[in-house]
């Protein structure tokens, strides 16, 4: 309730017209009672006048009628002076007594100026109650408000009848819409839904009433945004952002739309998102009532341009030597052609072989044809000679850098930016990048970024899982991955549906199952376990929109949302989103570690996190988990920045 309600600092009717009533009622009163005081006073003084003595005391002499009262007040002033007061004494107590008789110690709201009485001077408790007797019922507020607490609350009105001492005063409560509110009889009010409702007070058999207004509001609990990330072209149209606010019925629904940065993207007020210029900003919708908060990240981007022609620079008549190694140099056409991946083969590997940043290394004296592919499928196909060996090449590369079989691959994936351009752009990021360091996050510095940032730096023992090939499958059976899961909460025999999600959504079952236990606490988390919305249970295993701001919250809407109504349904889905928005996402596949947080395709962009060191300890948790399936087959994807000799690594576990 918002209503301070305090006791009577006046009645609280129309104060003007009491202040006209009282005045003339009491000038009337004052009158009357002057003249039936005096009149025995008058007889009184009548009579002691009558006698000699008396009258020589009270009259010095007998001038005319006013000179007699002027002198008799001049020479007995002292008596006068005590009558007066008597008088006057005695007049007072008995207008408080008519006062106190009249007033209402219930009337008074705070805030409310006006004021009235609810009765007239004259009723005494001993007088009968007349047709002209002011009849009058008085509630203990008049305009409350409650905000419904799990779809109920209740509050208590109080009414007060006036004269106090009118009989048979029962009252009769109603209100205008029982489907909001109901009151019974002793004016305890319960709340069941969100509206506007009067409560009448009528006082049987006397024709009075009082009513009071009442604002039932459901606060919200939370906000759910579906669409979590976005992708908008440049000079392209805007797209609107749909959200949700919980409950549905909620009073006030209103969105509050902002952009962290406008030269990106801008917002409307309707959620509406307008492409500025290149690059990713977060657009927070904000409730109204509460301040809950949803993200989605927006990535804007050139428009889509495919790659168009291939141009072998030095293709020219290539001629190594056994042993010896050259890098093929290739310019891609469009120069703003947004996948500029390539891939590399060789139709006679007993000749030469090339690695996937374009190094081919001579094998056999003899020729093979060296073919580069974009990811459109635009090829361009050149001739090696091979002559016998003369020595050690310096730039020779290791043989483990050249892509292996499919499985328990290493896949070395090259891109334009030269890796000191990518630490520039993300020390240029808003946040900056962070590191966590004994409990705290602190802004990281250019070297310590490079250093986390460097594929160099990190890629032997649990570390190299980093570059662990997310979109391959481990060809681990359900029932080694139930034995691995069978002290894990909620995740206990669910190899099976891991399995299958995996398969369905081209992720690694091996993952899924790291990422799981890893965000779930081992399957005993609040969210593994079931969170209630809206009368359903839902579940979320992968801790997706389970923000830092409110997880509970974030990940149970979302698991709402979704329909995630038991642990299955969250696997599968989870599986799915993980899919569709890093690993296999079609705007950018994001399918290591590495990538997730990096995204060397497109540095700065629809990035996982901002701790420079979570790809790197998260390669330790995860391989740690890998370890207990000595079956798995694994697969890796190495990043190559432009000009930069990639590390060795090795496939095996």
């Amino acid at each position: 309730m918002e209503n301070n309600f305090s006791p009577n600092l006046k009645p609280n009717n129309s104060a003007l017209s009491f202040f006209n009533t009282v005045t003339k009622k009491a000038r009337t009163f004052f009158l009357l009672a002057a003249r039936v005081i005096s009149a025995p006073f008058k007889k009184l003084w009548r009579f002691l006048c009558s006698n000699a003595s008396f009258a020589r005391f009270a009259y010095v002499d007998f001038p005319p009628k006013r000179d007699r009262a002027i002198a008799f007040v001049k020479k007995h002033w002292l008596r006068c002076a005590a009558f007066a007061v008597i008088l006057v004494a005695a007049l007072t107590a008995l207008l408080c007594v008519t006062l106190k008789n009249t007033e209402n110690s219930d009337y008074h709201t705070v805030g409310d100026d006006s004021a009235d009485f609810g009765m007239v001077l004259q009723h005494y408790c001993t007088f009968d109650h007349s047709e002209k007797t002011h009849i009058a019922v008085k509630l203990s507020w008049e305009d409350g408000a409650v905000d419904l607490n799990n779809n109920k609350a209740q509050l208590r009105i109080n009414a007060q009848v006036y004269p106090v001492n009118l009989p048979d005063a029962k009252i009769k409560w109603s209100v205008s819409d029982k489907s909001i509110a109901t009151v019974s009889g002793s004016g305890k009010i319960d709340v069941t839904n969100p509206g506007k409702v009067k409560i009448t007070a009528s006082l049987v058999g006397y024709g009075k009433s009082a009513q009071a207004s009442l604002s039932v509001r459901q606060p919200v609990t939370g906000l759910f945004m579906p669409t979590s990330t976005m992708t908008l072209y440049t000079n392209g149209p805007s797209r609107l952002l749909q959200a949700r606010v919980f409950p549905e019925n909620a009073t006030n629904s209103n969105i509050v739309w902002r952009s962290k940065n406008t030269k990106i993207a801008r917002v409307d007020e309707n959620g509406s998102v307008k492409p500025v210029g290149t690059g990713m900003t977060e657009i927070i919708g904000t409730t109204e009532d509460g301040g809950f908060e949803a993200k989605c990240f927006v990535t804007v981007v050139n428009p889509s341009v495919d790659v168009e022609e291939l141009t072998v620079r030095n293709e020219g008549d290539m001629y190594i030597n056994v042993g010896g190694s050259v890098s093929a140099v290739v310019t891609v056409s469009p120069s703003n052609a947004r996948n500029k991946t390539l891939s590399w083969s060789s139709d006679n590997e007993d000749v030469a072989v090339v690695s996937q940043t374009g190094r081919i290394r001579g094998v056999g004296e003899g020729a093979a044809y060296i073919t580069v592919s974009s990811v459109n499928g635009v090829t361009q196909s050149f001739r090696v000679r091979v002559g016998e060996a003369q020595g050690e090449d310096p730039f020779d590369l290791a043989p483990e850098v050249i892509e292996l079989p499919a499985q328990g691959a290493v896949t070395y994936t090259s891109y334009d930016t030269t890796f000191p351009q990518a630490v520039r752009i993300q020390m240029m990021q808003d946040p900056p990048p962070n590191l966590w360091v004994s409990g705290t996050f602190t802004t990281a510095t250019e070297a310590e970024t490079a250093e986390y940032m460097n594929p160099n730096n990190y890629y032997t023992d649990a570390y190299k899982y980093q570059f662990l090939d997310l979109s391959r499958a481990n060809n681990v059976s359900a029932d080694v991955l139930d034995a691995y899961l069978a002290d894990k909460g909620v995740l206990s025999g669910m190899g099976s549906v891991f399995a299958e999600a995996a398969k369905k959504y081209d992720v690694s079952e091996v993952y899924l199952v790291a990422h799981a236990c890893l965000e779930s606490g081992n399957g005993t988390s609040e969210l593994a376990r079931g969170v209630e919305v809206n009368g359903e249970t839902v579940y979320n295993l992968f801790g997706i929109n389970a923000y830092d701001a409110d997880p509970i919250g974030g990940g149970s809407s979302k698991a709402y949302s979704e329909g995630w109504t038991s642990v299955e349904a969250a696997i599968m889905g989870g599986a799915e989103w993980i899919s569709r928005y890093y690993i296999n996402s079609p705007d950018g596949r994001q399918n290591t570690l590495y990538k997730m947080l990096w995204n060397p395709e497109n540095p700065g962009v629809h990035q996982y996190a901002t701790d420079i060191g979570w790809a790197v300890k998260q390669a330790v948790s995860i391989e740690r988990i890998f370890s207990s399936f000595d079956g798995a087959s694994l697969s890796f994807d190495v990043p190559v920045y432009n000009g930069q000799i990639p590390p060795t690594v090795s496939p095996d576990v």
